[in-house]
């Protein structure tokens, strides 16, 4: 499993969105809020995922690769209320996307075994 290299990841996304969200004006205090409770969910959702057996690992992974997504979504919208660049949603975004490969990869190995 490649819990170290998406441990990893899910860090250094977590530092680069508390980056973004510093700027972000109060008016979107929801999205703000979001965004930083689906990274550390994420984070717990690793941890917690070593832990389990089979079954239950893949189901909280695949909950991992929604929160992905719900996370993409926020941003998005960040995006076309013009409160970050185009050049931070799509680095952003290629970031979520390496994490949901890994994801999926590791769903994949476990699903072999």
């Amino acid at each position: 499993m490649s819990s170290f290299v998406l441990e990893n990841k899910l860090k250094e996304i977590d530092i680069v969105t508390d980056r973004i969200i510093l700027n972000i004006n109060n008016k979107y205090k929801t999205i703000k809020n979001n965004i930083m409770d689906s990274n550390y969910r994420l984070l717990y959702y690793l941890y917690y995922t070593n832990t389990l057996e089979r079954p239950k690992r893949i189901y909280i992974q695949r909950k991992m690769l929604v929160e992905i997504k719900l996370l993409d979504l926020y941003f998005y919208k960040l995006y076309t209320y013009k409160e970050i660049s185009k050049d931070k949603y799509i680095a952003i975004s290629k970031k979520y996307i390496t994490i949901t490969k890994l994801i999926y990869g590791w769903i994949k190995s476990e699903s072999r075994v």
